[in-house]
């Protein structure tokens, strides 16, 4: 896969467009001459090979929205592989948007609400909730002590957004550890407690 990391430069969730208008940017600003393969790592080999339809679910205007998107998936004409371009709102093998799971996420970890209020704003099960949960705080031990410190103001140093989650975190994640935060694969599976 192609990871796009252009789209998490504020941690104010509130400050980003939606979910849909950020991966509609992201996708039209993908440029095939200039990417490399995810693979072979060769630049020029690439070209459109089809597209499939995916549910992206987003929250907006105090709602939670099912879209329907199109992901492209290109080519390598010098390994013969294919990838699907994916940009960082997206989190593999989910349908929800990173930006609904941080909503969530903030949420929960802040007390606004209770459980169950807060699983029926976003239209999630309890089991949902806790997955997301125990996700977070397994990548959060892996390489997130910027973060906790900026959201709990335990570092002076860190009081802007723009210092500890940006565009390089999200991808500095995926170059690290070779899958994206909060995805679900084969490496994080195990029971981290």
């Amino acid at each position: 896969m192609i990871r796009l990391f252009t789209v998490m430069y504020k941690l104010d969730l509130n400050q980003l467009p939606s979910a849909l208008t950020l991966f509609k940017t992201v996708d039209k600003s993908f440029r095939l001459h200039s990417a490399h393969c995810p693979n072979c790592k060769a630049k020029g080999h690439l070209s459109i090979h089809d597209d499939y339809g995916r549910n992206l679910v987003t929250f907006e205007n105090d709602s939670v929205q099912e879209n329907q998107i199109t992901i492209r998936r290109i080519r390598c004409s010098s390994c013969d592989t294919t990838s699907a371009i994916l940009p960082d709102i997206i989190v593999p093998h989910k349908s929800y948007s990173i930006l609904i799971i941080l909503h969530v996420l903030k949420a929960y970890f802040f007390r606004e609400e209770t459980v169950t209020a807060l699983c029926s704003r976003f239209g999630i099960g309890v089991a949902t909730l806790y997955a997301w949960k125990k996700q977070f705080l397994f990548h959060k031990t892996l390489d997130l002590g910027k973060l906790e410190k900026y959201l709990f103001k335990r570092d002076p140093h860190l009081l802007k957004p723009y210092m500890v989650f940006c565009n390089d975190f999200l991808h500095g994640f995926f170059q690290k550890f070779g899958f994206s935060f909060l995805q679900y694969s084969w490496a994080t599976n195990y029971d981290s407690s």
